[in-house]
């Protein structure tokens, strides 16, 4: 038993070791692109094979802001991921308490339906949206580039949504309604409360899910309405490599506070608004 000891042991060994390993190729794998788009937004001659590059500047950052007018860019961005957080807000709200709080026939068959434009190839679904689009008048508009956007954001308010509402505790509703509760004070004192975690958490997914967006904007925007990920394509196209990457890092910081956000906000036991049997 002595001898099996040692041996035993450096199995266990071994494996930590292979565990290890395998994080770290992995953490690797994720974060090496990011750092390579970080140093070459600052660096100044690194071709070749360098390792590092040879010298450090924030000039790229500047010809990004002045040159690719990033604060309109900006600008854009934000109005548009605004106006699909409300529009695809609004649609989940009552789609999401029809879903968690009815029972509807065929709720599976609707559900996927809803999910459609996510399941399917970006690009298929983009070229029909702008052929409508080009019909209604709405492309190169805040409003149409947005719209467009709620076909993919607003499925996640409604999955959030409906998780939210059909955790509500059937409990206090009864409560409130005994103690002479009309249906819009209930709702407005009782049951906003305990969503407004869900709700919050649908618009953090909704903000970054448009923010990112660049199949649909790609076929519906225009010199009006173009956005921070568009305008880096177009900059990647035109060969300025150190500008778009300084580009991508300044795209990069917001889905970076966004997900800062979501891991605060965005637990189980906020993620529903109210549990049963709580």
């Amino acid at each position: 038993m002595k001898l099996l000891r040692p041996y035993f042991k450096a199995v266990v060994n071994a494996r930590k070791l292979l565990v290890y390993t395998f994080l770290l190729c992995f953490a690797l794998l994720i974060y090496m692109p990011f750092l390579m788009i970080a140093l070459k937004s600052i660096g100044r001659g690194w071709f070749g094979r360098l390792w590092l590059p040879p010298e450090l500047t924030l000039d790229w950052y500047r010809w990004a802001v002045e040159v690719t007018n990033i604060p309109e860019i900006t600008k854009n961005t934000l109005i548009i991921a605004a106006l699909a957080v409300a529009m695809s807000t609004l649609i989940g709200i009552p789609t999401g308490w029809a879903f968690g709080r009815r029972k509807i026939p065929g709720k599976e068959l609707l559900m996927s339906m809803i999910l459609l434009p996510r399941m399917i190839p970006p690009i298929a679904y983009a070229l029909g949206v702008a052929q409508i689009f080009y019909r209604l008048h709405l492309i190169n508009t805040h409003f149409g580039v947005a719209l467009a956007h709620v076909a993919i954001c607003a499925p996640y308010a409604i999955l959030v949504l409906s998780a939210t509402f059909e955790g509500l505790d059937e409990r206090v509703l009864e409560a409130a309604a005994v103690c002479g509760a009309n249906p819009l004070r209930t709702f407005f004192h009782v049951i906003l409360p305990l969503i407004l975690p869900g709700i919050l958490s649908s618009m953090i997914f909704t903000f970054t899910t448009s923010y990112n967006e660049f199949t649909l904007t790609l076929m519906t925007y225009g010199k009006d309405t173009i956005t921070l990920p568009v305008r880096t394509y177009i900059a990647m196209g035109e060969g300025y490599w150190e500008v778009t990457s300084a580009m991508s890092i300044i795209l990069v910081i917001p889905s970076l506070i966004v997900l800062f956000m979501i891991q605060r906000q965005v637990a189980p036991e906020k993620l529903v608004g109210g549990f049963k049997g709580v």
